[in-house]
């Protein structure tokens, strides 16, 4: 029965594989701002529904992470997934700034049961194969799969787009229905310690309490990622707005798009090889100053070849993520795994709700993202710096 158990097990990594990769296919991402103006979406609605999108995923966040480690890493997969699903369904079947807010409700609640849980359970089935020294290589393949469908998708969605902007939409609807397909077959992993507090919000209250205020060295780590990892997703969002200002043709979109997201999947591929030769600490630096000199590029150039920095951020957040994933894994245990790693999601979500309506705005005021970058600069450099030096004096008590 072992055997069986631990092939099981083993082919639970597969299918997280493939959830993994089925995350990058939305073929509506690299022409998302060309279809949002096909239904009379303006920038600043554009980034109002991310903000309503952020602000949900941050309220339900930690709850959901909760919810995976009580109901059960595989029930909230099948649950995020057809939540997930049916919003792309609202998306395909909109026109108005009031559907696309139900698509959003309805990816946020996705999503916020999606964060977190996949990478509890893809750690928890390792440590029932007794195998978990190899989850930051796990994590790093699961990184690049995604990047790659998302890079497949991007171009896929070009071409799509260039006949029909709703076709993109359902095709990516489709898409997340094979995910939750796929979610059905998945098998829970054993716990090697069980969620013991019966009262629910004592028990996520205690949890928050260790994660943000007791447990110093990994309240550093959640923050220094919520700032980075900000600024990565709003280089992203910049993207397309930028693509649009230096007259980049929006059938070479997906193109541009699938060049960028491979060059962070590979990133994602080779986060573990690097990190064996390279300190945590110093890793962590090289990933932030990239970012930030990616901004500062950007705002001084407005030229075809600047989107070549939208490159070097997007294999920036490849490095991150994997990275950052797993040493907040290695500093929690499986009873409240899936609410930790929610809590470090849920950093990036405050800080992102917080600023993309207003840096839309100034775009939208200024007629120009250069101003958008600057400050982006400004912001970010002196709250990275805050950080690293706040750091210092804890590094030593983070697991190697």
């Amino acid at each position: 029965m072992e055997a069986v158990r631990h092939a099981l097990i083993r082919r639970n990594i597969l299918k997280l594989y493939a959830l993994q990769a089925l995350q990058g296919a939305i073929v509506l991402i690299p022409v998302l701002i060309p279809f949002y103006q096909s239904n009379g979406i303006p920038l600043t609605q554009v980034y109002l529904l991310e903000a309503i999108f952020s602000i949900q995923v941050l309220l339900l966040e930690i709850p959901t992470g909760y919810i995976a480690d009580r109901w059960g890493r595989r029930n909230t997969l099948i649950a995020a997934t057809f939540f997930w699903c049916s919003g792309w369904i609202c998306y395909a079947a909109g026109h108005s700034f009031g559907t696309f807010m139900i698509g959003e409700l309805l990816m946020g609640l996705g999503v916020s049961l999606y964060s977190g849980t996949i990478e509890a359970m893809t750690y928890d089935s390792l440590l029932e194969m007794g195998e978990t020294d190899r989850y930051r290589r796990v994590a790093g393949h699961q990184a690049f799969l995604t990047f790659i469908t998302e890079a497949g998708a991007s171009i896929l969605g070009g071409f799509i787009a260039f006949w029909s902007l709703r076709a993109a939409a359902w095709t990516t609807a489709g898409m997340i229905l094979v995910a939750f397909l796929i979610s059905l077959t998945l098998v829970e992993p054993r716990r090697h310690k069980q969620l013991e507090e019966k009262e629910h919000l004592r028990a996520l209250r205690r949890t928050i309490t260790h994660t943000l205020v007791e447990n110093i060295p990994l309240r550093s780590i959640i923050v220094l990622h919520s700032i980075i990892a900000t600024m990565t997703l709003c280089l992203f969002w910049f993207t397309q707005p930028y693509q649009m200002a230096v007259g980049l043709p929006v059938e070479f979109f997906g193109i541009a798009h699938a060049v960028i997201v491979t060059a962070g999947a590979f990133a994602s591929r080779e986060t573990h090889r690097l990190a064996q030769r390279i300190d945590d600490r110093l890793f962590l630096l090289l990933i932030a100053f990239a970012v930030v000199l990616c901004y500062a590029a950007l705002g001084a150039v407005t030229a075809l070849w600047g989107i070549s920095f939208f490159l070097i951020g997007r294999i920036a957040w490849g490095f991150l993520s994997p990275l950052t994933s797993d040493m907040v894994n290695r500093m929690t245990t499986s009873d409240v795994r899936a609410t930790v790693l929610s809590i470090r999601a849920m950093g990036s979500r405050i800080l992102f709700a917080c600023s993309i309506p207003f840096f839309g705005l100034i775009a939208d005021r200024s007629g120009s993202l250069s101003p958008v970058f600057f400050l982006m600069v400004i912001i970010g450099g002196m709250s990275l710096s805050c950080v690293f030096l706040l750091m210092q004096p804890v590094w030593e008590r983070i697991p190697e």
